[in-house]
């Protein structure tokens, strides 16, 4: 259920941080500021239930990494940005990062 709870986080930021961008492409500064302080909040609520069973590290490094790969992804399909391929590489650099951080977790768990 917390690997849930942090799945729901990630949505809640890439949903906020992306109406966020059109609102305010849309001259609606307020309104979308105000959007995204809500999702984020939320967010962090389904984060911290989370963390009551995932190590913070974990946790943050998949909220992250995952949220970047997402925002990344709908920035370039549904708002029309750029991805350089540098931004490309960094991007499968996160995704390495997260896997590495996952398997030294799942290391530190099996020695307990």
């Amino acid at each position: 259920m917390h690997w849930i709870y942090l799945i729901i986080a990630v949505t809640l930021e890439v949903i906020g941080t992306t109406v966020m961008k059109w609102l305010v492409n849309e001259d609606q500064l307020l309104l979308g500021s105000l959007f995204v302080t809500l999702m984020v909040g939320l967010a962090y609520l389904a984060l911290s239930q989370a963390t009551s069973k995932i190590p913070i590290a974990l946790a943050n490094a998949f909220w992250e990494g995952l949220g970047m790969i997402l925002i990344a992804s709908v920035s370039f399909v549904f708002l029309g940005e750029a991805i350089s391929i540098g931004q490309m590489f960094a991007l499968l650099l996160a995704i390495i990062g997260i896997v590495i951080i996952n398997s030294g977790h799942a290391m530190q768990e099996q020695k307990q």
